[in-house]
């Protein structure tokens, strides 16, 4: 990802974690616009940096979190391929034995922990999650 826009996706995570009163994760999210001074994508604009560690410092002083989010800082995340998928119903990741705890979604191929089986997919809304179809069917309802 270019820098301008790993910079973009922290001002966003850090904005919105501040939002929240979510501190200690804003502060992380500061810490990694901080560290992307070296890369000179800031040589235009010298106040970027400035304002950034007096929020980092800010953050740092207040010190807690509002919510808990399943959110690891120590993570480096690269991303070069989708290696799983999220549930749709929890938004976390699902383990790697897919076909055996999971669910489909017949129209848009969203996929959900067994935990929602025979819920409407949230995704499209159309479907019921788990159900076998031959195909799609729609029906057009004439207007009484």
């Amino acid at each position: 990802m270019d820098n301008a826009h790993r910079f973009l996706a922290f001002k966003n995570a850090m904005t919105s974690n501040y939002k929240l009163q979510n501190f200690i994760t804003a502060s992380h999210f500061a810490r990694q616009v901080l560290d992307l001074e070296p890369t000179g994508i800031f040589a235009s604009q010298p106040d970027v940096i400035a304002q950034h560690k007096k929020y980092f410092q800010a953050f740092q002083a207040k010190g807690t979190n509002a919510l808990k989010l399943d959110f690891n800082q120590n993570l480096n995340v690269e991303i070069t391929e989708i290696q799983s998928y999220l549930c749709l119903g929890s938004l976390r990741p699902l383990a790697d034995n897919r076909a055996q705890a999971t669910l489909k979604c017949p129209l848009c191929a969203s996929v959900a922990t067994k935990e929602y089986s025979g819920q409407k997919c949230g995704t499209c809304e159309l479907s019921v999650l788990g159900e076998d179809v031959m195909g799609l069917n729609i029906e057009i309802e004439s207007p009484k």
